[in-house]
């Protein structure tokens, strides 16, 4: 049965759920800013956070709050939501470009700034640590031809590089795996 609440942590239940200790909503959680594409906030749940950022794409990242629970984080996320985009465009994070001036501990000082005003202050950490990432790509596609294997019985391409949860092939083809969670494949290595 599909969770709302996977997409919207601020309509989690808050305090009033009976099954805290099994219910994902009731662990910690962060909420953090990413750079993908642009600059991105975003939660997850605490034992996830370098998963979900490498899923994601992201290049850096930096935590913002930690918080008792997914409800709260959520709030926090909808808060900042309206000052920082928590979308990325993958379009631009696949063919790498984007501007690289980017400067994650101020945007961070930004969102310390809307958040002193708010009752959610108390969850902000002052640890400043940058993750960074690395993707193994030889080469970045210039534009964006996305394989959609419902459409496609057979296709020969050589892997130039895998980025988040895509895998980057020569000829600017694309293949988002999550999108393909169920299929079938025969794979040859050459």
């Amino acid at each position: 049965m599909f969770n709302i609440k996977i997409f919207y942590p601020n309509l989690c239940s808050s305090y009033n759920y009976t099954n805290k200790i099994n219910n994902f909503e009731f662990k910690k959680h962060i909420v953090y800013l990413s750079f993908t594409s642009n600059f991105k906030i975003g939660v997850t749940i605490k034992s996830n956070f370098i998963n979900r950022l490498m899923d994601q794409g992201a290049i850096n990242a930096i935590i913002i709050a930690y918080t008792p629970n997914r409800y709260i984080a959520g709030v926090i996320e909808q808060i900042v939501k309206k000052y920082i985009s928590d979308k990325t465009n993958f379009r631009i994070m696949l063919t790498n470009k984007f501007k690289n001036n980017f400067n994650i501990l101020k945007i961070k000082k930004k969102i310390i700034n809307i958040l002193i005003k708010t009752n959610y202050y108390k969850y902000i950490i002052n640890n400043n640590k940058i993750f960074n990432f690395y993707y193994p790509i030889i080469k970045y596609p210039n534009i964006i031809n996305i394989i959609k294997l419902n459409k496609i019985k057979n296709i020969t391409l050589k892997l130039k590089g895998i980025k988040g949860q895509y895998l980057i092939f020569n000829n600017n083809y694309v293949l988002n795996i999550i999108n393909h969670i169920g299929f079938i494949i025969n794979l040859y290595i050459y």
